[in-house]
């Protein structure tokens, strides 16, 4: 059985000397999960005067993103524009961190790594979503063996479920610790809700097929159709083109439901503090720890969702949230009509999703990485 390991939170940290940590990673736009990720992070960073921050973005200037080349669109002049960056930064910095996908992490990273050696510095990965596992396991044997060589060379691999880092712990990655996906904490005063009141939903994550959105559509027109329950859902996110007209469509077709754009930047647990109930029911493959769960934990809301990937690390079923199988129309609506008709339930899920969310605020998660990292005592 693999050995878990993983970093004890500490809320301060400070070190004799500044020190200089240099930062690849996604800078939006867009803004998605892996953009907040690197953006709370950064924020994060500017309360600790003992950090001097060197970024390297490892997205394109605008001017070059619809460019064609012999492979993919940009793919050469984006590893070109991140190498620059990096050769002229990393001599002047004590740590380099990767925050990267899964291509970025496989393919860049060992080249980074090389550099890194070569400038003797400590170089750590924390990648981005939950299924690095499973991209290695989709590679043949001889690439996965490379791959998984590189990883073990890396001084730490830094994965953000429990679930990833047991994965890679098996593959032989004894470097991998777990440090949990984060948000930065926002206290949310909580509005009371009565059981006679409409029973107010909200999705707010990216609007793609394997979000879950259509799933749940179909679970409250299931709602509509053998219930009297009041219930109305709002969807907020950015809509992928490829599932637009079904999005719509169905939306259409689906009594209390609407869609209310793209929430900005930052108002995350604000705008679902205002709702009686999280729902995400995802089966989207790369999920890790869904920052919009940790936004709702802290804003003490409760959360429907699916058992999918490391969804259970953060919602545990019965006590701040309850957790169906996916793409699962029948199931969600079920777990919607007990969430809408049991006020004391919501009440009591609320109150532990807030106390658990306390573990995954950025005040908490990234003073413990920085103390790693810079191997001061954690």
């Amino acid at each position: 059985m693999a050995v878990e390991k993983s970093l004890s939170y500490s809320t301060t940290v400070a070190f004799e000397a500044t020190k200089t940590l240099l930062i690849v990673g996604p800078q939006p736009p867009p803004m998605g999960g892996a953009t907040a990720t690197v953006q709370s992070f950064l924020a994060a960073l500017r309360e600790q005067t003992s950090i001097r921050v060197s970024l390297v973005s490892t997205r394109l200037p605008r001017k070059y993103r619809k460019k064609k080349f012999l492979f993919e669109p940009g793919t050469m002049l984006r590893a070109v524009f991140i190498l620059t960056q990096y050769l002229n930064k990393i001599g002047n910095c004590d740590a380099v961190l990767v925050l990267g996908n899964n291509s970025l992490s496989l393919t860049l990273v060992p080249v980074l790594l090389l550099f890194a050696r070569l400038y003797e510095k400590p170089f750590y990965l924390k990648p981005i979503g939950g299924d690095l596992d499973l991209y290695l396991e989709s590679k043949n044997k001889l690439l996965q063996l490379y791959l998984v060589n590189v990883l073990k060379m890396i001084d730490g691999v830094l994965p953000q479920t429990r679930q990833l880092q047991a994965k890679l712990s098996k593959l032989g990655c004894c470097n991998a610790y777990y440090v949990p996906g984060y948000r930065p904490s926002a206290p949310v005063p909580r509005r009371q809700t009565d059981v006679s009141e409409v029973f107010r939903l909200i999705f707010l994550s990216q609007i793609k097929r394997e979000k879950g959105p259509i799933v749940l559509l179909e679970a409250l027109r299931l709602i509509d159709k053998e219930s009297d329950i009041r219930v109305t859902c709002d969807f907020y996110g950015p809509i992928y083109e490829e599932g637009q007209h079904e999005f719509h469509r169905e939306l259409k077709r689906t009594p209390g439901a609407r869609y209310c754009g793209v929430a900005e930047v930052g108002t995350a647990s604000s705008l679902v503090g205002a709702y009686d109930t999280l729902v995400l029911p995802t089966y989207f493959q790369s999920e890790g720890h869904p920052g919009v769960i940790i936004e709702a934990m802290q804003a003490g809301v409760p959360v429907i969702s699916t058992i999918h990937r490391a969804i259970p690390e953060l919602i545990t079923h019965g006590e701040n949230g309850l957790l169906v199988p996916i793409q699962d129309s029948q199931a969600l609506a079920a777990a919607i009509k007990q969430m809408a008709l049991d006020a004391p339930l919501r009440k009591r899920m609320g109150e532990a999703s807030y106390m658990k969310g306390q573990w995954f605020r950025t005040e908490a998660v990234v003073p413990t990485m920085l103390k790693f990292i810079f191997k001061e005592s954690v």
